[in-house]
């Protein structure tokens, strides 16, 4: 169990700096920064989701 809050923390913290550098650069007009995010927000997007499909086909399996 200590593990899950240690990586919910980590990913916690990561989003947290993510959606700051994005707030920065919407707030400033900084078109770059906007930008760059958008890809990275959407290519961490894509990976969240594949994760979730993979881990629950692996629980729809088990049952």
């Amino acid at each position: 169990m200590v593990i899950i809050m240690d990586w919910l923390g980590t990913i916690a913290l990561l989003i947290g700096i993510i959606l700051i550098i994005l707030g920065i650069g919407m707030t400033f007009s900084i078109e770059l920064i906007t930008m760059i995010m958008d890809k990275f927000l959407g290519l961490i997007a894509i990976v969240f989701g594949l994760i979730l499909v993979i881990g629950g086909s692996m629980i729809v399996r088990e049952e």
